[in-house]
């Protein structure tokens, strides 16, 4: 049991099949991952398909989504980043990052613009609480973006605006979804690659997946066993 969630009542979602594999220590105990797609669309759109169907299954109390994330490197920032690859991470709030329209003075978000909210979406507290507390780990601030930030400018520029720690394609559009279906949601998080200039980017896409096994396997290590 997890803030109070017990495991078999959680949904868990991941990107691609690289991620989904993480799950594997879990699969003993019956629990299964529901792969969304890479991005926004695809998560919105597979997770809004797929909750209701699962609902009429089984009881749905939660959602916890997992993968990787790139992280904002110290160059790009005020201070030393709080992840760096190889770490895991829980999100404790995401935000649509790129939703808008860049002008001559700036960027303008599509809240802003007054067109529909972007977040911060924050996850819930309880759970963000607890797993962080029992793996022992950063509560970090997400940025949910439709192109990566594979050069400096990109980098350093969505620090500046959102004051944010890592870097997804789906965070905050799974967090919109479980708003709208009123679903806590938990992300963890694993660090492979810093964003930004992509030769500096120290990318092990391989040991952040294994960063996200023992890390589930932590997570609910009583059930595990």
């Amino acid at each position: 049991m997890l803030g109070g969630v017990p495991l078999e009542q959680f949904v868990f979602v991941a990107a691609t099949p690289q991620e989904q594999v993480a799950i594997d220590v879990l699969r003993p105990l019956g629990v299964e991952s529901f792969p969304l797609g890479v991005g926004k669309v695809a998560a919105t759109a597979e997770l809004y398909s797929f909750l209701p169907q699962l609902e009429q299954r089984r009881r749905v109390a939660a959602v916890l989504l997992y993968g990787i994330a790139g992280a904002y490197p110290d160059r790009h920032r005020n201070g030393p980043a709080p992840v760096r690859p190889g770490d895991v991470c829980i999100v404790g709030s995401d935000v649509l990052a790129d939703e808008g329209v860049v002008t001559e003075q700036g960027f303008r978000s599509i809240t802003k613009l007054g067109f529909g909210d972007v977040g911060p979406f924050p996850a819930a507290p309880k759970l963000v609480a607890e797993a962080a507390a029992r793996l022992g780990v950063q509560v970090v601030r997400g940025a949910t973006v439709s192109t990566c930030s594979g050069s400096e400018a990109s980098s350093s520029t969505l620090v500046r605006r959102h004051h944010v720690d890592v870097e997804s394609m789906e965070g905050a559009a799974v967090a919109y979804v479980c708003r709208r279906r009123e679903l806590p949601l938990l992300q963890l998080r694993a660090i492979s690659n810093w964003t930004g200039d992509r030769e500096r980017g120290e990318w092990n896409i391989g040991a952040a997946i294994t960063a996200l096994e023992r890390a589930l396997r932590r997570l609910w290590a009583p059930d595990v066993g």
